[in-house]
């Protein structure tokens, strides 16, 4: 595959839902991003079931590198089960767009919740990134079209960005200063995924049809790019304050996870999933997004195999203990310190979901308005996302992660 023909496949990808048993790893990528950030062409969210965070099985994984042991706090064992949603305790603030913007999302926020970037769209603007720092939105001058895909507590964000000439490339925006993170290399393209307190930035690179999970070592244009390895080479779509880096292998076969020395191995698949990637880390918490294995239940050869709306799951790892739990109910958009997720719901509704599996819902503009859910602050108490096509911001009361 030519780098130009990687180029328009990947263009083509965001606007496409792919099957999960055709995913490989251009796709993954794209999905991941998608998944995490409800990219400029939104996603048709089908989920069925009720959610089992906390729920679903729980198993452990042998030789990954650097695991702490310990008890599980944030994953209960009741099997059965189910969440409850408690009385709305968020109001929604409406954000305000650069001028020529009509449309616009949050796709990441900072740890502390005092900033917010995104993507907003216009007439004339097919996608570009912006950063709020309170109300006054600041459009980010990247070269051609591009959003923002993290920022730090610093107010440091990092993002994609793509030419006129189809040239993607990962960016740091610094002190009002956009800077082009360097590739190694051997490589031919990047994006940046996500920026932890450091400074280090997590991403992929691609070389055709290659991909490699990278760490950038400051944000700046001279910065040390490490790469991770990985077994068929791999992405990277978060990285925690500690330096652990999450993602997916190259070919979709497994959640990945590497350790602040760059040490990796497989994240554990609850049963019933296969393959997929992880899309987010903070803390001691990740979250992702498996395929269903479509096998049929084990001890009955005679039966078929489990018919749902949606091939994916979303699942929530806590890596202290080496465990994971499905969410069966929408898609897990973030995760904080706490172990708390933003959910966004099957018709278009999202939430806050308590380590119990207690829900604070996240309301629209409008009650007729779609509402999707990115963010999440580490006190729980500010979220960002879209309504109706419109960037917000939520104010919550303290949920019980953090009371």
């Amino acid at each position: 595959m030519t780098p130009d023909s990687e180029t328009r496949m990947r263009e083509l990808l965001s606007s496409v839902d792919i099957p999960a048993s055709r995913m490989n790893a251009t796709d993954l990528v794209r999905e991941g991003a998608r998944t995490r950030r409800r990219r400029r062409q939104r996603l048709t969210m089908s989920v069925a079931g009720v959610a089992t965070l906390g729920l679903g099985a729980a198993i452990g994984v042998a030789g990954l590198p650097g695991r702490p042991g310990g008890p599980a706090p944030g994953l209960s064992q009741r099997a059965g089960a189910s969440a409850t949603a408690a009385p709305v305790a968020c109001a929604v603030q409406r954000l305000a767009l650069p001028k020529g913007s009509t449309a616009g999302e949050v796709t990441a926020g900072s740890p502390n919740g005092r900033y917010l970037a995104g993507v907003v769209t216009g007439k004339d603007n097919p996608g570009k990134p912006v950063f709020w720092a309170g109300a006054r939105p600041v459009p980010i001058p990247i070269d051609g079209t591009g959003e923002a895909e993290g920022v730090n507590d610093s107010g440091v964000v990092v993002g994609e960005g793509q030419t006129a000439d189809r040239r993607h490339y990962a960016w740091a925006y610094v002190d009002g200063k956009v800077v082009e993170l360097p590739v190694p290399n051997g490589y031919t393209g990047a994006e940046a995924s996500a920026i932890n307190a450091k400074g280090q930035v997590a991403g992929v690179l691609f070389a055709g049809d290659r991909t490699a999970a990278v760490v950038w070592q400051a944000p700046t244009a001279t910065a040390r790019a490490k790469v991770l390895e990985a077994p068929g080479g791999a992405m990277a779509f978060g990285i925690s304050d500690s330096g652990v880096v999450v993602g997916g292998l190259h070919d979709g076969s497994a959640a990945y996870w590497w350790d602040a020395r760059g040490l990796g191995g497989k994240l554990t698949s609850p049963a019933g999933t296969v393959g997929g990637s992880a899309y987010g880390v903070r803390g001691d918490w990740a979250y992702g997004l498996l395929k269903r294995d479509g096998k049929p239940p084990t001890g009955d050869p005679t039966a078929s195999a489990p018919q749902t709306t949606d091939s994916r799951v979303a699942v929530v790892w806590d890596l202290r203990n080496d465990r994971a739990a499905t969410v069966d109910d929408g898609r897990v958009q973030a995760v904080n310190i706490n172990g708390q997720v933003v959910v966004d719901h099957p018709h278009n509704t999202a939430s806050i979901r308590e380590v119990d599996g207690t829900l604070r819902a996240l309301p629209g503009l409008a009650a007729e308005g779609t509402t999707h859910a990115t963010t999440l602050s580490d006190d729980g108490t500010r979220a960002g996302g879209g309504s109706a096509d419109i960037p917000v911001s939520w104010f919550c009361a303290p949920g019980k992660g953090n009371r």
